[in-house]
């Protein structure tokens, strides 16, 4: 039996420009997060810790990163953890300055042939550990390359690690830089555990009453979607058993939220509304849901708020202005009564909704530049 924690997708160095002045911190908090990751991997005692592809967010991370990575690497050696590492899609070595190509990571071992003849040995406690793991090649076959994954013998313990992408998944996005593989390869490739990548949600992987394998899922939330706790992994394993204990590790998480408006409502009453959602730890998406009499200033309502939260986006769903209001603004004989007839015509000519989403919102856009606006 050994103890491993398994993380993936860390995706250290990641940008953020729509944060605006709050990017740095974010990235910041990637940082912290991987920090925590080893602060909890010493202090429980694990005798490694598998990264299961996409450490970095890009495969030429900058010298400070990879340098604050080896530090926190060399911590983890200096505690008698072992390192195991896979380039994932983002922090790939098909580049000739890929980081594992031009970098040295001496404390960890590195699964980076694209074909693996034979699984790599390791000693652990008193466990014989055999590793099967590739990075994928543009020139190889997936399947080629995933039947490497099959056990070879019974002695020891064996484990995978895999930035791959489960067939069948609510993430399922299939391109041609993935490597495919269905539940029930699992089940053939018999390994004791499979440490998976790639998809950013926690998932565990079982078929038969096993466990085979798990996503971790991202540790830090990089976009909205990839809401609420993240975690890594706590795994004991045994001969063909592994038994997973998630734990929460994020520095700040990812909501988002609805609230229900009234006609009538006032700007300032919908900012109160929305600064009783705030969080100033978290990053926030507001959708604004219900039927207005006038057409809300986003940009005005973004600013006055603001400051309540670490990121506040707010996404304006409301319906607005009744088709009589409509139908009065494009009886005038005015600038804003032309555009108000031209994108009616738009959204007559078109059946699909998300390209009257589009024209609603740019008339939605043009009406607040006019002031045709909830009044404050």
């Amino acid at each position: 039996m050994i103890r491993i924690l398994h993380t993936a997708d860390l995706h250290l160095g990641a940008a953020f420009p729509t944060l605006g002045a709050r990017e740095q911190q974010r990235r910041e908090d990637f940082l912290a997060t991987f920090t925590r990751i080893v602060d909890l991997a010493i202090a429980e005692k694990v005798e490694l810790v598998l990264v299961a592809g996409d450490l970095f967010d890009r495969c030429d991370p900058d010298s400070g990163l990879v340098g604050f990575v080896q530090g926190a690497f060399a911590r983890l050696d200096d505690a008698g953890i072992g390192v195991v590492l896979l380039p994932g899609t983002h922090d790939h070595q098909l580049a000739g300055t890929g980081v594992y190509r031009r970098e040295n990571f001496p404390t960890a071992v590195l699964l980076t042939d694209v074909q693996v003849a034979t699984p790599v040995k390791l000693r652990v406690g008193r466990e014989d550990v055999y590793l099967y793991g590739f990075a994928a090649g543009v020139a190889e076959e997936p399947a080629a390359l995933l039947a490497g994954m099959r056990r070879r013998f019974d002695d020891g313990l064996h484990v995978g690690l895999l930035h791959g992408s489960l067939e069948g998944s609510p993430e399922w996005d299939y391109r041609g830089k993935d490597l495919p593989f269905a539940l029930t390869d699992l089940q053939d490739w018999d390994l004791d555990y499979l440490a998976l990548g790639h998809y950013h949600r926690f998932q565990e992987l079982s078929l038969g009453g096993r466990l085979y394998g798990c996503y971790p899922g991202s540790p830090e939330g990089k976009r909205f979607g990839e809401n609420g706790p993240r975690y890594v992994l706590l795994v004991e394993i045994g001969p063909r058993t592994a038994s997973v204990r998630p734990v929460e590790i994020q520095t700040r998480k990812l909501v988002e939220k609805t609230i229900e408006l009234e006609a009538g409502i006032t700007g300032e009453a919908v900012a109160r509304m929305v600064e009783a959602a705030a969080d100033c730890d978290d990053l926030v998406r507001l959708r604004l849901h219900g039927t207005l009499e006038r057409a809300l200033d986003i940009d005005w309502l973004t600013g006055r708020c603001r400051s309540a939260f670490f990121h506040l986006d707010l996404v304006d769903e409301t319906r607005w202005l009744s088709d009589e209001r409509l139908d009065e603004l494009a009886r005038e004989e005015s600038v804003r009564g032309e555009c108000v007839r031209r994108f009616r015509k738009l959204l007559r000519r078109t059946d699909d909704d998300e390209q009257r989403r589009e024209i609603e919102q740019a008339l939605r856009e043009i009406l607040v530049r006019f002031r045709i606006v909830e009044g404050r």
